[in-house]
């Protein structure tokens, strides 16, 4: 008798239980019991704005974009990410819609047996412009738990972070004008290093060069020195470079080895252009490295 009072017991109180439970409202966010997004809290609650779903927008006046990054609940880093994300989306939009373009021009080295042709150069936007952007504002998606940013810069700030970026660019030596010095060279192989330094500073992109002195334009000097002669079979050396602005002064100087091999005979001629070629080919990086600074 005493079990089967204390299994109506435990009937009773199941029924009981259940009969509590289905009269309880569902948990909801708005009970304050739900579980919410952990970045919440970063920002005043506002309902979605239009400019999330918006898309880029280019306008006369103002170039706009979004950006998102899923939360994490550390909100400087939430935050960060975001904006890092719209700055690069602008800045996509901005290397699309922005170039800038080096004319080609052509010239011709040593009697003709070279040629330079400067290659046509296109200016993406850099750092420097989205530095004048600037994030108009931030909204937390509660249901994806995503932040979001949108970044705006205007046609005007867009105009003076260009101008900027013109003028440093133009103050770059490879912008300059340039001549070709090779008159302290012997005159057996003066022709080729005339030819080698056109091709040389043809491959780095030097804009403008001339064939023959001029007094406003950056002199470049390359001296090819024979050190160590073996008839028919090697030459070694080293090659001189210099570069002197236009007041004459000098702005740079470099040393390269030279090195020119057969495992047949050659004239030393021959010779002396595998190691001016040599040279040239170890000196390319290290004058384009110069010139782009």
């Amino acid at each position: 008798m005493k079990e089967k009072n204390y299994l109506i017991f435990i009937l009773v109180a199941l029924s009981s239980f259940l009969s509590s439970c289905s009269s309880m409202q569902p948990v909801t966010r708005d009970s304050g019991f739900g579980v919410s997004c952990v970045c919440d809290n970063y920002f005043k609650s506002q309902n979605r704005p239009s400019w999330v779903d918006a898309g880029d927008v280019v306008t006369q006046q103002i170039y706009q974009s979004a950006g998102s990054s899923q939360c994490t609940g550390m909100q400087n880093i939430d935050i960060d990410n975001a904006d890092l994300s719209a700055r690069t989306k602008l800045g996509r939009i901005l290397n699309a819609q922005v170039s800038s373009n080096i004319s080609e021009t052509r010239n011709t080295y040593g009697n003709g047996v070279g040629s330079s042709k400067s290659f046509i150069k296109s200016s993406l936007i850099s750092k420097a412009v989205l530095e004048n952007s600037r994030i108009a504002e931030r909204w937390v998606d509660p249901i994806s738990c995503t932040v979001y940013s949108q970044v705006q810069i205007t046609t005007s700030e867009l105009k003076i972070a260009k101008d900027r970026i013109a003028k440093a660019d133009a103050a770059k030596l490879i912008n300059q004008s340039f001549y070709i010095d090779t008159a302290d060279n012997d005159p057996d192989y003066r022709d080729l290093v005339d030819s080698a330094a056109g091709v040389i500073l043809s491959q780095i992109g030097a804009g403008k060069v001339f064939d023959s002195q001029n007094p406003s334009a950056h002199r470049i000097k390359f001296t090819f020195l024979a050190t160590q002669i073996k008839d028919g079979k090697s030459v070694r050396g080293e090659l001189l470079t210099k570069i002197f602005d236009p007041s004459k002064s000098i702005i740079w100087q470099h040393t390269t080895p030279a090195k020119g091999v057969s495992y047949n005979y050659a004239s030393n001629r021959d010779l002396s252009k595998k190691a001016i070629d040599s040279a040239m080919r170890s000196l390319r990086p290290i004058l384009q490295n110069r010139f782009d600074k």
